[in-house]
């Protein structure tokens, strides 16, 4: 009975420890920062290739090739970002970033980026 009860909590480590490694194989995989519907309707949206980060300041390369800066802190929900991610931001009259999604639909471009 004891032997069972340790291989019973030897099994269950094993198998949780590898669900912990397959999760942490990709950190990016998943989306955390969903705008809302009032976000959707009332916020201008910029998509394009994050070209730089500069501490509170995102620049976006859009198609049209304008390099807007927009502004995000700690109220800004946000997907984690990379430069040369293709993003898509919702952003204020303000200039301020209420949402930052990675945008999987277009696919990563890659460009020369700025450091």
């Amino acid at each position: 009975m004891k032997t069972k009860f340790i291989i019973a909590i030897l099994m269950g480590g094993l198998l949780g420890s590898g669900l912990g490694m397959t999760y942490a194989a990709d950190p990016m995989a998943e989306k955390e920062a969903s705008p809302t519907i009032k976000e959707r309707l009332t916020k201008d949206t910029i998509k394009g290739t994050l070209m730089k980060i500069e501490g509170e300041y995102y620049v976006i390369k859009d198609d049209n090739g304008k390099q807007p800066r927009i502004h995000v802190d700690k109220s800004t929900k946000m997907d984690k970002v990379v430069t040369g991610d293709m993003v898509k931001a919702y952003v204020t009259d303000q200039g301020h970033t209420t949402t930052l999604q990675r945008d999987n639909e277009s696919g990563r471009h890659d460009v020369g980026l700025m450091n």
